[in-house]
């Protein structure tokens, strides 16, 4: 009997001292945490909801149907404020604004100078006008005949 309840002590120490290490392990662990983590926990055990018995009561003079004419009153009153402002004025040339934006761009694509100072198209027009040469082009197709 002396020669088993020595080891028993002996083992029973040794898995109480590894149960303390891993409990403190744990422990660390959860000190350790992030913020989320207690909020996640709360969630999990279902705690912090609240009960169907604390939902509030609707005061009787502020019942949905009493209410909506004064909504609408300041809806209004919204309305109007913002109808006076000066950012609610819509700007005034809309559509040369976008034939101004709309020149640059296809400027910018054709490799030109966005700006309209550099050649505008009547006067590339006139340019390859200068360059069409008719004898030319006749010359050519009486050559290949």
């Amino acid at each position: 009997m002396k020669n088993t309840a020595i080891p028993l002590i002996s083992v029973c120490c040794l898995l109480l001292a590894a149960c303390t290490g891993s409990f403190s392990k744990v422990r660390t662990a959860i000190d350790q945490a992030p913020d989320w983590y207690d909020a996640r926990r709360v969630e999990i055990r279902g705690e912090g909801y609240p009960e169907i018995i604390d939902v509030p009561v609707i005061a009787e003079g502020a019942t949905p149907g009493q209410t909506l004419p004064a909504s609408k009153s300041r809806g209004a009153e919204l309305r109007a404020i913002f109808a006076d402002s000066a950012r609610a004025v819509p700007p005034a040339n809309i559509a040369a604004e976008i034939e101004d934006l709309q020149e640059t761009v296809r400027r910018e694509f054709a490799g030109f100078e966005a700006s309209s100072d550099f050649l505008t198209d009547e006067e590339i027009a006139a340019i390859r006008s200068a360059f069409d040469v008719p004898r030319v082009t006749r010359g050519l197709r009486a050559a290949s005949r």
